[in-house]
């Protein structure tokens, strides 16, 4: 089945897209929720090992997302040091009493959004145990229920306000072994959820209402503000599709492009799911085996295949009926079957799949192909699906991958999916359902009194319009600027930098917004730059080693990686100071060169001289000493003739 023309854009409108937000910030309250240790990074010197299993709920029910993290086999190692964690995060422990400053900002958000407090507070364990928790779950309790969020002329209702403890930090993996860091784990955390918002026109909606949320958030002072500090996680759903949840994106920019994607990626699959009860296939025989097909592949004589079936792994094939044509059709920019497929190998530590649509290939020939449908008992219009390794790894993986293909022929699943950097989406884990949930039984609950919530409403801050206007007279903004910098990320570093270095606001303000924002423009890595260069670059500026105009130049060079540094990048970019004796000579010897342009044009010739000197010395002198002594230097010349 080919589907070329549906490239290009979709009617949102038609596919009933819709997309709830939940938007989770640390709080800045000088600790975490359920012990005394300070939300500082640090990244050792010690670790030790887990590995997590999943329990069954109080009904003997097994959530399915903490299922398949069972189901990989992974040894989880944290990391951790002795200032951001205890043995609390090790969970060797008890947790302590809530963080009571932490209570009272969640309470104090819940009634800015508008919501109704809860009269007592029940802390909830949530199974999560793909390693981001030691304990092998996550603490939560609802704080507030209901509310409104007004967008322009649109209000988006407020389902929950929460408060929980944020995950341990990811570090990467090693073979088996997936390596996370206690530093971020139990930090305060704010979480609230919005009821779905209909996409009409454009999924820039959605930006819009999560834009608005998290400015109202920032608003408080009570969230911290950084990288690593927020996430959105995007619940989408379109008519007759289960909901997506996207987990953790940090960008506001990137949630139009994944809504967008998503659907897309929904409409192929319930388009794929009509297709198959076409052609007459139900949920129950949609796949058969695996059968192992080792001796078929081991005639490959060259290749990856034959690398891994040489050091006594396997091949083993499902078949999956109705598929031909559906695993490797891609109606949209990858969005095909097989991406999914290969991605859940890759989730069991396997390089990918193949399947039968990409065949032959691989070094797998025609004859092969035709063996293995034989002894799959394939029809024309069947497919299959193949994975090489470990054999017990291969068949676990085999077991998740004829789950998705069953629940396809349903219409599109509800997933867990992670996004990626350019917009899209890959597959993360089945959603958790209700049995993932049961009450914490070390804390008891709290009753939120009258006077708790006077403290929390007493801190309720100002309008968004008050705070922009008093900024910008504070540090002599203009309005525009002032709500750029209010609303960045970059906020609380913008306060540190100017009380620390004598740098104009206007110039770091400018500079943490616009001038970072440019550079991402130019497709440069910015999460390059961190604070320490930001810093650093103020820092040199306020003692004269650098120039204000060679700022963006700096940061181009670490944000294209020519530079680890602040000190690397004025090397590479020729940029130490010039002396005033030597800026002297430099503008003596312009305004010798240009002795007929000054004489023609006297006091005019400024604009052409000043363009000039600056292409010698920009970045290495600032611009004011620089025009300065030029118009002295002039002045004198003129004096002269």
């Amino acid at each position: 089945m080919s589907t070329a023309g549906h490239e290009g854009r979709i009617d949102y409108r038609s596919l009933k897209l819709r997309v709830g937000i939940e938007l989770h910030r640390q709080l800045n309250v000088g600790g975490k929720l359920f012990c005394s240790c300070m939300p500082v990074r640090e990244e050792g010197p010690s670790h030790f090992t887990r590995l997590l299993r999943p329990s069954e709920s109080e009904l003997g029910e097994m959530d399915p997302a903490a299922r398949f993290e069972a189901v990989k086999g992974f040894e989880i190692k944290y990391l951790y040091g002795e200032s951001s964690s205890c043995l609390v995060e090790a969970d060797e422990e008890p947790p302590h009493d809530v963080n009571e400053d932490a209570l009272k900002a969640a309470i104090s958000i819940a009634r800015m959004l508008g919501s109704n407090v809860v009269d007592e507070v029940h802390v909830m364990r949530k199974m999560v145990i793909d390693g981001s928790n030691t304990t092998g779950f996550q603490r939560t309790m609802l704080i507030g229920i209901g509310g409104q969020l007004k967008v322009g002329d649109r209000t988006v209702g407020v389902q929950t306000v929460t408060l929980e403890e944020d995950a341990a930090r990811i570090m990467g993996s090693e073979g088996r072994v997936k390596k996370y860091c206690l530093d971020r784990l139990g930090i305060p955390l704010i979480e609230v959820s919005l009821e779905p918002v209909e996409v009409h026109r454009s999924p820039q909606e959605v930006v819009e209402v999560a834009a608005s949320l998290g400015r109202s958030l920032k608003s408080t002072g009570l969230v911290a503000r950084g990288i690593g500090t927020v996430r959105q996680d995007l619940n989408i759903s379109i008519e007759g599709s289960g909901i997506i949840e996207v987990k953790g994106v940090q960008e506001l920019p990137l949630i139009a492009k994944i809504v967008d994607y998503e659907g897309k990626r929904l409409h192929w699959m319930r388009t794929v799911s009509e297709e198959l009860k076409g052609r007459g296939i139900s949920r129950e025989r949609a796949v058969e085996g695996p059968i192992d097909v080792t001796d078929v592949l081991s005639k490959i004589s060259k290749g990856f295949i034959r690398r891994v079936l040489s050091s006594s792994d396997v091949a083993l094939a499902i078949l999956a009926r109705g598929y031909d044509g559906l695993l490797g059709d891609e109606p949209y920019p990858d969005v095909r079957i097989g991406r999914d497929l290969a991605t859940i190998a890759k989730l069991f530590g396997l390089g990918g799949v193949i399947h039968s649509d990409e065949l032959p290939g691989y070094g797998i020939e025609e004859s092969m192909v035709g063996e293995i449908r034989a002894r799959l008992g394939a029809s024309d219009l069947d497919g299959f699906v193949i994975v090489v390794g470990n054999e017990a790894i291969a068949s676990r993986t085999l077991e998740a991958i004829a789950s998705k293909l069953r629940e396809i022929v349903d219409g599109p699943p509800s997933e867990t999916r992670a996004p990626t950097s350019d917009g899209k989406t890959r597959y993360l884990r089945p959603r958790p359902g209700a049995a993932r949930m049961y009450p914490e039984t070390d804390i008891p609950s709290m009753e939120i009194t009258e006077e708790m919530m006077r403290r929390a409403e007493a801190i309720i801050p100002p309008t968004w319009d008050e705070q922009v206007k008093g900024l910008a007279g504070r540090y002599g903004l203009s309005r525009k600027l002032a709500e750029e910098i209010l609303d960045s990320e970059m906020y609380t570093l913008f306060e540190d930098i100017i009380s620390r270095y004598s740098v104009k606001p206007s110039v770091v303000a400018a500079t943490l917004t616009e001038a970072i924002t440019s550079i991402r423009r130019e497709g440069l890595d910015v999460g390059k730059i961190t604070e320490i260069h930001l810093k650093s670059l103020f820092e040199k500026i306020s003692s004269d080693e650098i120039a204000k105009e060679a700022i963006s130049d700096v940061l181009e060079a670490i944000a294209g990686d020519r530079a680890k540094t602040v000190d690397e990048a004025m090397d590479v970019l020729g940029l130490r100071t010039v002396s005033d004796d030597m800026l002297v000579d430099i503008i003596g010897e312009v305004l010798d060169a240009n002795s007929t342009l000054i004489r023609e044009r006297g006091e005019k010739a400024f604009g052409p001289l000043m363009g000039e000197v600056m292409s010698k010395v920009r970045g290495k002198v600032d611009g004011g000493k620089v025009s300065e002594l030029l118009r002295e230097a002039l002045e004198r010349r003129l004096a002269k003739t």
